[in-house]
């Protein structure tokens, strides 16, 4: 159990499988939809913008799907899959807070949701049983 209590790991297998859900309806909605994605989180549509966030969408939707089927392989495996959400999501976070340009309350919505899913699933990899 890696010396957490199970209250902690519980808390941890909650917040990875909410993260991992979250990360799945996004994918989806991205994917299927990438137009209506573009303008709300963008606040622009284009052919160019569409490709973009249907390939982000495929991302978030493999890293999701990939954190939910590992849980049945052991914790080493849903471990690494959430580490890499985290990961995406703190590129994500800084990509947007670099960009320096566009809708400042967009652009610190994403930043801010990003960066919080990148620390909470460094948390939750880290207490994962």
């Amino acid at each position: 159990m890696n010396g957490n209590d199970h209250g902690t790991a519980d808390l941890a297998d909650l917040l990875a499988g909410g993260i991992a859900l979250a990360r799945i309806g996004i994918g989806v909605a991205a994917t299927l939809t990438p137009g209506w994605v573009a303008r709300v989180q963008f606040g622009a549509d284009s052919p160019t913008m569409r490709i973009t966030v249907r390939m982000l969408g495929a991302r978030d939707l493999a890293l999701g799907a990939g954190e939910l089927l590992s849980s049945r392989h052991g914790s080493a495996s849903r471990r690494a899959w959430v580490e890499a959400g985290g990961v995406a999501d703190a590129v994500d976070a800084t990509a947007f807070l670099r960009a320096g340009r566009g809708n400042a309350r967009r652009r610190g919505l994403t930043i801010f949701v990003a960066a919080a899913s990148a620390v909470c699933s460094a948390w939750a990899a880290r207490h994962l049983d």
